[in-house]
């Protein structure tokens, strides 16, 4: 078993688009609930985001995050891609009846 220990010194700070942001170095996230459930949006000026940074982000800043829910990145359809920034990816909390039985987490 994989033992995911996130803890980044991320500091708040004000946004121009308002909400809840944070960075940690280059790091740039957005946390919001969204009508009940929990929207990370991750990205730096340069790079996409790696996989450490994403899980770190997502369970240090998101509450509950790991213990009582699950999160996923969407892959929508083509017609329905919106992105912004071209290095931002975006971790959505799931409802544990989208989340088929014989998905492996």
């Amino acid at each position: 078993m994989i033992r995911l220990n996130p803890k980044a010194k991320w500091k708040k700070y004000n946004h121009p688009m308002g909400g809840d942001w944070y960075r940690w170095g280059d790091v740039n996230v957005h946390v919001a609930n969204e009508d009940g459930l929990w929207h990370l949006s991750i990205s730096l000026p340069y790079r996409y985001p790696t996989w450490d940074e994403i899980y770190t982000a997502w369970y240090d800043l998101v509450p509950g995050a790991g213990r009582d829910f699950n999160g996923a990145i969407i892959l929508p359809r083509t017609s329905e891609y919106v992105n912004v920034h071209n290095n931002c990816f975006h971790v959505h909390q799931l409802a544990d009846a989208e989340v088929p039985e014989r998905i492996i987490l």
